[in-house]
């Protein structure tokens, strides 16, 4: 039977202490109310700040939304891209977290994201995400490789950076008998200076932490910005 990546995504990549560091985060930065989660994934951090928000969690993938429904009932879901939020209503907080902008390849799409997030927030709003430093890619040139058994299926997954910025992760599950189902997708590592000079364009005013830490750190694994309107 095909697996999902889904089914195994939180055994894969979940992390306790991390789910409640950005948990905290979005705390510190933003005022309760309305909160949009883009590319929720199975709603780990949802779970966290649903007592304080009200939640809305979006993602392009099926399956991650049902997930994400059985772990937060209480939160309503819509199924569709980050990069186009028409339709959708205003929010006193926007997150996109867990690496998801590195997943959007192109640098038209890239800025249509910010900018559709940016153009969603309510007056005194923020947009919280967070995106791969330039020290990922680096580190990555040297093949990663992880072997274990994830849901009862032995896996191996590898991470190697590509030209021009792509990291590339690639997933092999056995079944029984020894035979892999495969799974592949790219991310793309964004210049600090790309990101910042289109959110000034936006006429907001930004806070780069690096790994939670405030400040610009491009030797850490992360950057995390707080983003807010100016014109509101």
């Amino acid at each position: 039977m095909p697996i999902s990546l889904a089914e195994v995504f939180d055994a894969l990549v979940e992390d306790e202490a991390v789910a409640n560091q950005y948990a905290q985060f979005v705390l510190n930065q933003a005022q309760k109310g309305s909160c949009l989660d883009l590319a929720c994934g199975t709603g780990t951090v949802s779970e966290k700040l649903k007592p304080y928000f009200e939640i809305t969690g979006l993602d392009l993938d099926p399956e991650m939304l049902k997930m994400y429904s059985k772990r937060n009932p209480e939160c309503q879901t819509i199924l569709g891209s980050m990069s186009d939020l028409k339709g959708l209503g205003y929010f006193d907080a926007i997150l996109l977290f867990g690496d998801s902008l590195n997943y959007v390849l192109g640098l038209d799409e890239l800025k249509s994201v910010l900018s559709e997030a940016v153009y969603h927030l309510k007056d005194k709003a923020v947009f919280l995400f967070d995106m791969h430093t330039e020290n990922r890619y680096e580190e990555f040139k040297e093949e990663y490789l992880e072997e274990g058994i994830v849901c009862g299926h032995p896996f191996q997954w590898t991470i190697l950076s590509m030209p021009d910025q792509i990291i590339n992760h690639h997933f092999a599950f056995f079944d029984e008998l020894g035979h892999a189902q495969t799974i592949s997708f790219d991310q793309r590592v964004y210049p600090l200076k790309l990101i910042l000079d289109h959110l000034e364009s936006l006429d907001t005013s930004v806070e780069v932490y690096s790994d939670f830490i405030k400040g610009i750190h491009p030797d850490k694994e992360k950057y995390l910005f707080v983003v807010k309107r100016r014109s509101l």
